[in-house]
C-alpha cells in the first residue's frame, strides 16, 4: 500500500500539469462521507439560587400542639413542626417563633429543603429570621446545592450560616467539600452562587482523582475557571487535569451523588 501510493501521486501531479482531471469511474459507486461527530453543546449557566423569595406570602406553621408564652411573647410549636414560606420548607420538632412567624429558633433535627433554589440543610438547631432567606445553623451542619451547570455541591462542618438560600453561605469546623469530582477538606469554607464561587481556608487538602495539593487557602472560581491555592501551597496534579475539570464541570459527578 506504501508503494502504491508514491506511484500514485506522480501520475496525479502529471495530470495536474498538462491541465487534465482525473474523473472517477462510473462503474463504481461513490463512496458516503465519514459523519463528522458534533461536540456535546455545553449547557447555559442556570442560578436557581438567584430566585427572589416571594415577600407576599405569609410564613406559614403547622404542628400537633403549641403554646403562647405571654412574658416572652412567643409562640412554641411542638411535634412534627412543618413551616413554609413560598417554595422553602423547614422540619423540626421545636419551634419557638416570634415576630408572627418571620423570625425563629427551631430544635431537633431540622431540616430546610427548596426544590425550585435547588438547596437543602440539615442540622441539629437553626436561628432564622426575614421570612427563612437568612439562617444560623448548628451541629452536624450539612448543605446541598448545584452549581451553575447543575453538578451538586455538599459541604458539612459543624456550624454555618446562609443568607438569600445559598447565594451565599458559610461553613466552620471539620469542613469537606465535594463539587463534582473534586473533594475537599478545610477549617472553613465559604460559597457562593451555589458552589460557583469557592473560597477554603485552614490546612486545605484537595483531591481529584489521583491529583492531591494542600495549602493554607485555596480558591475554586468557576466564571474565570482559575485554582489559586496560598500559603504553603503543595501540589501533586497535572494543572490541565483541574482545569479542565473546573472549565467542564458538567462532564459528570462524584458517584452516587445526587442534586437536590
Amino acid at each position: 500500500m506504501r508503494g502504491g501510493a508514491w506511484v500514485l501521486a506522480p501520475l496525479l501531479a502529471g495530470c495536474a500539469a498538462r491541465g487534465l482531471t482525473p474523473h472517477p469511474d462510473p462503474s463504481r459507486p461513490a463512496p458516503t462521507p465519514a459523519a463528522t461527530p458534533s461536540p456535546a453543546p455545553t449547557p447555559a449557566p442556570s442560578f436557581p439560587q438567584r430566585r427572589p423569595m416571594d415577600q407576599s406570602r405569609p410564613v406559614k406553621v403547622r404542628s400537633r400542639s403549641l403554646r403562647y408564652d405571654q412574658s416572652a411573647q412567643e409562640t412554641v410549636f411542638f411535634g412534627g413542626v412543618t413551616v413554609t414560606q413560598d417554595s422553602t420548607q423547614m422540619l423540626t420538632r421545636e419551634l419557638r417563633s416570634e415576630n408572627q412567624g418571620r423570625d425563629a429558633h427551631a430544635r431537633g433535627g431540622v431540616r430546610l429543603d427548596d426544590p425550585q433554589r435547588r438547596f437543602h440543610a440539615d442540622s441539629d438547631s437553626a436561628d432564622y429570621s426575614d421570612d427563612m432567606r437568612y439562617g444560623k445553623l448548628d451541629g452536624g451542619v450539612r448543605l446541598l446545592s448545584v452549581d451553575p451547570y447543575g453538578v451538586p455541591v455538599t459541604v458539612t462542618g459543624r456550624s454555618g450560616e446562609y443568607a438569600d438560600l445559598s447565594r451565599w453561605a458559610q461553613v466552620l469546623g471539620g469542613v469537606t467539600v465535594v463539587r463534582g469530582a473534586l473533594s475537599a477538606t478545610a477549617q472553613s469554607a465559604v460559597l457562593e452562587d451555589g458552589g460557583t464561587l469557592v473560597d477554603l481556608s485552614g490546612s486545605v487538602r484537595a483531591a481529584l482523582g489521583l491529583d492531591r495539593c494542600r495549602s493554607a487557602l485555596m480558591r475554586l472560581d468557576q466564571a474565570t475557571q482559575d485554582i489559586t491555592l496560598i500559603g504553603d501551597a503543595r501540589a501533586h496534579f497535572v494543572p490541565r487535569d483541574l482545569k479542565q475539570a473546573m472549565a467542564a464541570p458538567w462532564k459528570g459527578g462524584a458517584p452516587g451523588q445526587e442534586a437536590p
